[in-house]
């Protein structure tokens, strides 16, 4: 029994969430500010007539709490839309039935009032500070600050874009790496069936042999543990002659199972169903201290050897104390890792044990799946006529360990395309409000002979600038994160700069693309339209 789900994603999934929320609330304040010199004729006039400050700033607020309640509306409409598709994505249906709760109800109200005084604070101070002789002598009546503000909240937007395109980069990466990497055993084209008790004895290697009559059927093996599966057996091993119990991942095996696996022999020989020592004695049970499993030969891997401070070849030979009983070490398999990339590669003991309840795994020939499984399905009812065969891929398995954290990497996408939508947006308005402020520079340069790419590649750079200071911000912030996730594998990537790099570089060409062609419609607009207003 586990839960069923992370802790950690619910919270990181909601953390971003908040991100992408507080990115949209940048966004409103640098807009709002940048169209302060359009209002300022308005407060400057509200000033004269008798409007205290504290009047205008609980104006301000109340149209950015309208319009986040405003949104609000518009966000339950697309969560009504969306939440089909998403429940579909994540194999569970989340209704809308519970807006019926008056506290749940209560809560999102609230998350919009809050999210507009958030985002209409600092607009409104700015706004309600504008003098009244100011505002109506001149068109810009904002102050220095504003602007840099407004810097330093492109910063922190992009700064939270980048990061989570880094974090879905390297989600990707390390999902494409764990699935193409070498596992140590071979996991396509292998049905595994589950045995279940229905099969004991004499019955299970008459199934075995059954199913290794059809020409389809490559090989076949029993185990009591299949790869990717549940469940685990865990025996304590001591050297003789150590004080130390060491504990070993046990699977019961037939001759054949490393044969249909692929699984490679390092040091000695495999076990045999021909030699009787290789061979447990058990009455379905393994019984511990059994006198006569007293001299009879088992293998191990090459983790396990590494565990008894041994060599593969070393380990050839030895006896070590297994169940009390005496036992033989004649071979040593090659480490397979099969509970995936999370964990490493277990320290295993492999026994046979002939009459107890396994499992078989089936290496099917490909092109012949359809005729083979039905084969296998005709077979069991053969043997078992009153109970449905249960059976499954392992490469099925291989997957379903993965798929959450590809559902993780397919909502990190999701997120970095909606933050950097939002991220867009409010950088094009700043551009085309910034570069109407600046009509008049951009009029005296080019009387000054200054080309149309000058003026366009002075205007990117001004927007590179910020963006390539959110890298700074982004990167260690996004490299202590996911250094955290990754050590949750024991086998995983590096956290490689080009993964940073490449999430910056993308962050700047979008930035770029987003206010090139208004620039560049104003650095080509003539100069005599840019300064006839003097």
């Amino acid at each position: 029994m586990k839960a069923p789900g992370s802790w950690s994603t619910l919270y990181g999934v909601v953390a971003i969430g908040m991100l992408t929320l507080l990115v949209a609330c940048f966004n409103f304040m640098n807009l709002t500010t940048a169209r302060a010199t359009l209002r300022t004729r308005e407060i400057a006039l509200r000033k004269l007539l008798g409007a205290r400050r504290g009047q205008l700033i609980a104006q301000f607020l109340g149209e950015a709490v309208l319009v986040s309640l405003l949104s609000l509306v518009l966000a339950l409409a697309l969560a009504e839309v969306l939440l089909p598709l998403f429940g579909t994505f994540l194999h569970t249906p989340i209704p809308l039935r519970d807006l019926g709760n008056w506290r749940l109800l209560g809560l999102l109200v609230a998350v919009a009032v809050v999210t507009g005084l958030i985002s209409g604070s600092y607009p409104a101070l700015v706004l309600s500070g504008f003098r009244p002789a100011a505002g109506l002598r001149s068109r810009d009546a904002g102050s220095a600050h504003s602007g840099r503000l407004r810097n330093a909240l492109v910063v922190l937007q992009f700064a939270v874009s980048v990061g989570i395109g880094i974090a879905a980069t390297v989600v990707f990466a390390q999902i494409n790496y764990a699935r193409h990497m070498n596992m140590g055993f071979h996991r396509r084209n292998i049905v595994v069936v589950a045995g279940n008790n229905h099969l004991t004895g004499a019955k299970e290697e008459a199934f075995a042999q059954a199913l290794r009559s059809d020409p389809g059927v490559l090989a076949v093996g029993l185990s009591s543990f299949v790869p990717f599966g549940q469940g685990r057996m865990t025996s304590q091993v001591q050297v003789p002659g150590q004080a130390e119990m060491l504990a070993l991942d046990t699977t019961i095996i037939d001759p054949d199972y490393p044969k249909v696996y692929g699984i490679p022999i390092v040091a000695g020989r495999l076990l045999s169903a021909s030699r009787g020592p290789d061979r447990m004695h058990s009455d379905g049970v393994l019984s511990v201290g059994d006198p006569l499993n007293d001299g009879r030969n088992v293998l191990i891997n090459v983790a396990a050897a590494r565990r008894l401070g041994l060599s593969p070849q070393q380990a050839v030979g030895r006896t070590i104390l297994f169940n009390h009983n005496l036992v033989r070490i004649v071979g040593v398999l090659g480490d397979a890792k099969i509970h995936g990339t999370r964990q490493a590669a277990p320290a295993m003991l492999y026994i046979y044990v002939p009459s107890y309840p396994m499992n078989f795994s089936v290496r099917v020939r490909p092109g012949q799946l359809p005729q083979t499984l039905r084969f296998i399905d005709r077979t069991w009812h053969a043997f078992v006529p009153t109970v449905v065969p249960q059976r499954w891929f392992v490469e099925g398995s291989f997957k379903q360990l993965y798929r959450a954290d590809q559902r993780e990497g397919a909502m990190l996408g999701v997120f970095v395309v909606v933050a950097l939508l939002i991220g867009c947006l409010g950088l094009y308005g700043l551009a085309v409000f910034t570069a109407e402020r600046r009509t008049k520079e951009i009029g005296i340069r080019k009387v000054s002979g200054a080309r149309t790419s000058d003026i366009v590649i002075l205007m990117l750079w001004r927007i590179s600038v910020p963006v390539l200071i959110s890298n700074l911000i982004a990167w260690p912030i996004a490299y202590s994160y996911l250094r955290q996730w990754l050590d949750g594998f024991a086998y995983r990537i590096a956290l490689n700069p080009l993964y940073f790099v490449a999430a910056g570089a993308a962050g700047l060409l979008i930035a770029w693309a987003t206010v090139y062609a208004n620039t560049f419609r104003l650095a080509r607009t003539g100069p005599v339209h840019a300064l006839r207003y003097e």
